[in-house]
């Protein structure tokens, strides 16, 4: 299972591990609740944690896993 790292507001990141935990070994990172935070996916990639993306606490979550998704296979790629 792959490992992937969740940076995220505590409620946010709670939707995305329950979400994204079927399919990847999941952890997460509580930051403040600071509407200008920028929160962030890390996947571990070949002994590398890269970013996947980055994205602000109020956006839409189907956007936020759409673009994990997309981003994953991009970078997992090369």
């Amino acid at each position: 299972m792959q490992k992937i790292l969740v940076r995220a507001p505590s409620e946010l990141a709670h939707k995305l591990t329950e979400t994204l935990r079927h399919r990847y070994d999941v952890r997460t990172e509580i930051q403040e609740d600071d509407s200008k935070a920028i929160c962030e996916i890390e996947a571990r990639i070949t002994r590398n944690w890269i970013t996947i993306c980055r994205f602000a606490p109020d956006e839409n979550l189907k956007d936020i896993l759409t673009m994990f998704k997309v981003n994953l296979e991009i970078k997992s790629r090369r």
